[in-house]
């Protein structure tokens, strides 16, 4: 996926049925952006954080939202690159975590969630 598709997925999920809420939604996709990247690579959390710096140029405080639609087998190694490598020197970062089926987990994990 590149930024071009990723906008558009979003584009596709968010409903504007008036001209100002459009407007609203093109003004919030110019600072969305996409990042590529492998799940368990500091070099693609690395290239996110320099993204992110350079989106955040100037700030003194930068304040960082992840939001994570991941698979249960993934969201350690990428709670734990996140930590290392994009968390701010100055400033918070919150994790949003989107619900996932624990069907998906054997049954004594899904009972510790």
């Amino acid at each position: 996926m590149d930024h071009d598709e990723y906008i558009r997925r979003v584009r596709s999920y968010i409903k504007t049925p008036t001209k100002e809420i459009e407007q609203q939604l093109d003004d919030f996709l110019k600072i969305c952006i996409y990042v590529d990247g492998q799940y368990d690579q500091d070099e693609s959390f690395e290239n996110l954080n320099r993204v992110l710096g350079e989106f955040e140029k100037g700030r003194n405080e930068t304040h960082r939202l992840f939001y994570m639609a991941l698979p249960p087998s993934v969201f350690i190694v990428v709670s734990q690159h996140l930590k290392r490598c994009c968390y701010p020197k100055k400033g918070v970062a919150r994790v949003i975590v989107s619900h996932y089926d624990h069907n998906d987990l054997p049954p004594s994990e899904a009972r510790s969630h």
